[in-house]
């Protein structure tokens, strides 16, 4: 948060209450994306399973033990943070993302446009991993989410909110 506070001291300048209202924000999405995530490893044993795979064009996450799907989530791409640029992009401003994967991200856009939240509307900007949970933490609160799972790579790591989770009936 340090380094966005930074990039957003100047913006926040003419309005004393900005950084405020931004802190109190982060702390509250991230007190509701606790209990949510709280709640899907008790009922979904997300920690557990042995391996996941995500699919762009069916916005899914699907949880699965011996090559058996058991749990099956529907996702919204958040945003990612490249390792490589410390940069922070916002799934809609990311052509490499499916509109279906994004289609309700504009949502938490919209909600940075009606607080003054900058961090929310600017599409790139210098960030890290505590920078990614916290955008992704805001975006399950604008969405109401039931929770959030971050995938790495090499180069980064995609976050992304779970909209809807269910286990798999076999």
């Amino acid at each position: 948060m340090k380094k966005l506070t930074a990039l957003l001291l100047s913006i926040f300048m003419s309005d004393a209450n900005a950084e405020d209202r931004w802190v109190a924000q982060v702390t509250e999405a991230h007190n509701f994306l606790s209990e949510r995530q709280n709640a899907l490893m008790e009922d979904y044993k997300l920690g557990e399973h042995e391996r996941f795979d995500w699919d762009q064009e069916t916005s899914s996450l699907v949880f699965s033990n011996e090559g058996v799907p058991a749990v099956v989530a529907q996702v919204q791409f958040v945003g990612s943070i490249s390792t490589i640029s410390n940069t922070w992009l916002w799934s809609w401003a990311n052509p490499s993302i499916v509109d279906e994967a994004r289609d309700q991200i504009h949502r938490v856009k919209s909600f940075g446009e009606k607080h003054g939240y900058d961090a929310l509307t600017i599409d790139k900007w210098e960030g890290d991993e505590v920078d990614g949970w916290e955008m992704t933490s805001i975006a399950a609160f604008v969405l109401n989410a039931k929770g959030a799972y971050r995938t790495g790579s090499d180069n980064g790591f995609t976050y992304m909110v779970i909209t809807d989770i269910e286990w798999v009936q076999n």
